[in-house]
């Protein structure tokens, strides 16, 4: 139980020094980022539309990154279009080659079934020579 009430005790006290670092920074100075308006301030559309302007040298920075990314994204497209000019070119030449090649296969295979169509126009081969008959001296020399 002790322990209990030591921890709701810390906890009380991180809650008090919480709230007057919150407060603290109310007081501050600091130019607010974002505030409610008041019901006077919304009648005017003027002060709904402020125009709020970043320092030149904000703007300066952020135009020389543009500029770089423009510079590196178009330098990125050409390689790109270079590349895939490159790989389309060898791609068609490819192609092209494998036509020539499946083209010299047909013929081939053309000629090849021609050739046994002529085989069956081919004449007999001779018959055999008749029988002689028995040598006159069988083992003789």
């Amino acid at each position: 139980m002790m322990k209990y009430k030591t921890l709701i005790l810390a906890f009380m006290v991180a809650m008090a020094f919480s709230h007057s670092g919150w407060t603290a920074m109310d007081d501050d100075d600091a130019e607010a980022t974002i505030r409610l308006m008041g019901t006077a301030e919304a009648e005017s559309p003027d002060d709904v539309m402020r125009v709020i302007s970043l320092p030149q040298h904000l703007l300066d920075e952020a135009m020389e990154d543009q500029v770089k990314a423009v510079d590196k994204a178009d330098k990125g497209l050409k390689n790109a279009t270079e590349n895939v000019k490159k790989h389309t070119d060898h791609a068609s030449e490819q192609g092209q080659e494998a036509r020539e090649r499946g083209q010299e296969m047909s013929e081939r295979a053309n000629e090849n079934r021609e050739n046994q169509g002529r085989s069956k126009d081919r004449p007999d081969p001779p018959g055999r020579p008749d029988n002689p008959g028995q040598p006159d001296n069988p083992g003789g020399g």
